[in-house]
C-alpha cells in the first residue's frame, strides 16, 4: 500500500532500504533505541526492521505500522512515526526523532499529519497516545496537538532507579475537526 502525506516541512512515507543509514543515525540514540527495542542498533538490524515494516499493511486491525519522517530540506530520515488501528475505529500513535532534530517542531508536525490521515480518510472515532513522566518534551507534543490527559497510572515502571508515572493521552474525531 502506497502511503504519503505531506506537510509543511515534511513527508511521511514507507520506509526503504535507502533509509538505513539515516535510521541507524536516528536509533543509535539510547534515548531512542529504549523506546523502540524491536530495531536492533546495527545496519543489518536496522535492513531487517525496513524489510518488517514494509510486510505490514497500514491500518490493519491490531498492527503496528512505521512512517519515515522525512524532512524536505535535504530529504533526510529524521525519525519515525507509528500508528496502529485497535478496534471500535481507534487509533494509536507515536513517535521518535533522531536527537538533532527535537525542539523543531517535526514530531508535531508529523503526528498531526497522521491524526489527520487517521480521522480522515480511515474514519477513526479516537487517537491516543502514551508516555512516561521521563518525557516531558512528549507530553508537550500530546497537548500541542490538542489531546487530553485521560489517565495517569502513577509508579507504573521503574526504570534507572526511580518510579515514573505513564500517561494516556487521547483526542476525537469530533475535537479535532473543531481544533
Amino acid at each position: 500500500m502506497t502511503l504519503r502525506i505531506q506537510t509543511a516541512r515534511l513527508v511521511l512515507r514507507r520506509f526503504t532500504r535507502d533509509d538505513a543509514q539515516d535510521l541507524l543515525e536516528v536509533v543509535s540514540d539510547p534515548s531512542v533505541s529504549r523506546v523502540i527495542p524491536e530495531i536492533e542498533v546495527s545496519m543489518e538490524g536496522v535492513l531487517n526492521y525496513i524489510d518488517m515494516q514494509n510486510a505490514r499493511v497500514p491500518f490493519r486491525l491490531d498492527t503496528w505500522f512505521d512512517l519515515a519522517i522525512e524532512r524536505k530540506l535535504g530529504r533526510v530520515v529524521i525519525g519515525l512515526l507509528s500508528m496502529a488501528s485497535k478496534a471500535h475505529h481507534q487509533g494509536q500513535i507515536g513517535w521518535a526523532l533522531g536527537v538533532d532534530y527535537r525542539g523543531c517542531g517535526y514530531a508535531t508536525e508529523a503526528a498531526s499529519g497522521l491524526i489527520e490521515y487517521g480521522f480522515d480518510r480511515h474514519g477513526m472515532h479516537r487517537i491516543s497516545a502514551d508516555t512516561t513522566s521521563a518525557n516531558p518534551d512528549s507530553q508537550k507534543v500530546m497537548e500541542r496537538l490538542g489531546m487530553r490527559c485521560e489517565a495517569q497510572l502513577r509508579e507504573a515502571e521503574f526504570r534507572d532507579g526511580e518510579w515514573i508515572d505513564y500517561y494516556i493521552y487521547g483526542v476525537l474525531a469530533e475535537e479535532w475537526k473543531q481544533g
